[in-house]
């Protein structure tokens, strides 16, 4: 199985001057890309990484952030991408988890490194690098490599490629670590099931420190020969804009950037045909803004799916628009390469496989396991592959899926997941708390909006402003609940769980009118 600095060279050999990744004033061919990924690796290498060590990246999205994605088949280590929302002691924990030899960090995350640098145990040799190493032109710097690594890099089809953390049940994130092949296969199921090819253009927008940054159509259209362009960082109007520049084929945005775009001015007359295949993810787009975003890309089809970091993204997604106009609510089928069953609660395979059962994924996109994690992983995936993704689907008579709900305690709040535990473990260091429950209520903008309902100590006031900044002083802002609903009970069930449907119920506005658009976000376990 090829890795992804393998198959641009490859390109680089057949279109060395065609444009593989440009951000508008920087841009690198397949040559150049082939290239500045040895050069990164001889870069890090100069710092003493070695093959398996962490490479953590604290930055925006990038030229060269794609390139030492590259880079990591050629020196063999692992790239961690860091959510750049973190706050300095979630940083300081991925960093004392993972032990990093190197940490590169954009300049405007100087604060935050700074924060976490004093919280930091590694026990290992540490390099903080503000930035990447700067471009020099003509011959760029090398690794010792021989003619075939140079060609196709040296690392196996089973070596981490990627730690992405992602948010659990319990307080702390885990790291989950996707292989050389998941990353390929991933590349290589886009291909196959959506058209994707040399001819393509993708506008990279959702950040890398997702998986869905480079997983969801744009590593597919690089691994095809294409172009992608490069925004930092969403803004409506830059994305605008670089849509216009650029004209991609292919354009994926979370649901999150999407209704920011429909409600710019601009977009009353905005239209590109270029666009043939949208993708929207992370919550649900009304039916007033899905017409909008027709009329404004009236050659594009339109993309749901669902996925999840531990499947290296997607497995489950429409090609043609009438695909769900005539399977209303569903998310898509599975992939060819995805094998898929349903389990009731024990886990038994259920009989009748159009459920509802929580769904079990098997194949070359189910990741390797949690790093340092061994109990956690075996809770999720089983000795023969079969992974649970902790979410309750449906299947029809024509195998498309239909999402129910998700069998373990997480919200998913504009693109990120959020495990409800580590918002109520906050909301109890206040003193003047006594229990918390955080949930989601349904909201067009967020897809879900993070709340909490507070029972105070007897005969303390609390308020819920208040709790919100204590949050905030603790937590990424992510994670902090928008609103906040102070209680005199909570409803139990008759084992004293609390019953958060019945907070749902009681707390919940009348949705508008929505289609479900699944998750390529990750969760679910």
């Amino acid at each position: 199985m090829p890795n992804i600095y393998q198959v641009a060279m490859f390109h680089a050999q057949r279109r060395p001057t065609t444009v593989a990744v440009q951000d508008g004033a920087y841009h690198l061919t397949y040559l150049q890309l082939g290239a500045r990924a040895r050069a990164l690796a001889a870069w890090l290498a100069s710092h003493g990484v070695r093959r398996g060590d962490r490479v953590a990246v604290v930055a925006e999205n990038s030229v060269d952030y794609i390139a030492l994605m590259h880079a990591t088949a050629v020196g063999g280590f692992i790239l961690v991408p860091v959510n750049t929302r973190y706050r300095a002691e979630e940083l300081a924990f991925l960093v004392n988890d993972c032990s990093p030899t190197v940490v590169i960090y954009d300049h405007v995350f100087e604060d935050l490194v700074r924060g976490a640098r004093t919280k930091v145990l590694s026990p290992g040799p540490l390099h903080w690098e503000a930035g990447f190493p700067k471009r020099v032109t003509g011959q760029l710097a090398t690794q010792d490599l021989d003619v075939v690594e140079s060609r196709s890099g040296q690392v196996e089809d089973d070596e981490i490629a990627m730690i992405i953390y992602t948010s659990g049940t319990t307080s702390a994130p885990k790291g989950a670590m996707l292989t050389h092949a998941n990353v390929a296969w991933n590349a290589i199921n886009h291909l196959i099931e959506l058209g994707i090819d040399d001819t393509s253009r993708t506008l990279l927008v959702t950040p890398l420190f997702h998986i869905a940054g480079y997983g969801v159509l744009n590593g597919a259209v690089l691994y095809a020969g294409g172009t992608m362009h490069v925004v930092s960082k969403f803004d409506a109007q830059v994305v605008l804009d670089a849509i216009r520049i650029a004209r991609p084929t292919h354009l994926f945005l979370l649901a999150t950037m999407w209704v920011a775009l429909t409600d710019h001015p601009a977009f009353a007359s905005f239209s590109v045909p270029s666009v043939k295949y949208i993708q929207a993810a992370g919550a649900t787009i009304s039916t007033w803004r899905q017409n909008q975003i027709r009329r404004a890309f009236p050659g594009a089809e339109f993309g749901f799916g669902f996925g999840m970091t531990e499947t290296c993204v997607t497995t489950i997604k429409n090609r043609f628009t009438q695909e769900i106009a005539t399977h209303p609510g569903s998310l898509g089928y599975c992939w060819r390469h995805v094998a898929y069953r349903l389990v009731d609660q024990d886990g038994n395979v259920l009989q009748d496989q159009r459920g509802p059962g929580e769904l079990q994924i098997k194949g070359p996109t189910v990741f390797k396991g949690y790093w340092k994690q061994p109990e956690r992983t075996a809770e999720v995936l089983s000795k023969d592959g079969w992974l649970s993704t902790g979410d309750l689907m449906r299947f029809d008579e024509d195998g498309f899926a239909y999402f129910v709900g998700r069998v373990k305690d997480m919200v998913k709040t504009g693109g990120e997941n959020v495990a409800a535990a580590e918002v109520e473990d906050c909301l109890l260091e206040h003193p003047n708390v006594s229990e918390a429950a955080a949930f989601g209520l349904p909201h067009e903008y967020w897809g879900e909006e993070l709340v909490a309902a507070v029972l105070p100590v007897t005969g303390q006031v609390v308020d819920g402003d208040a709790l919100r900044e204590w949050c905030k002083e603790r937590i990424s802002s992510f994670k902090v609940p928008k609103r906040i609903f102070i209680v005199d009970n909570f409803p139990l069930s008759s084992s004293g769980k609390v019953q958060k449907f019945r907070l749902r119920e009681r707390f919940a506005q009348p949705p508008s009118l929505t289609i479900g658009v699944g998750s390529d976000l990750g969760g679910g376990s």
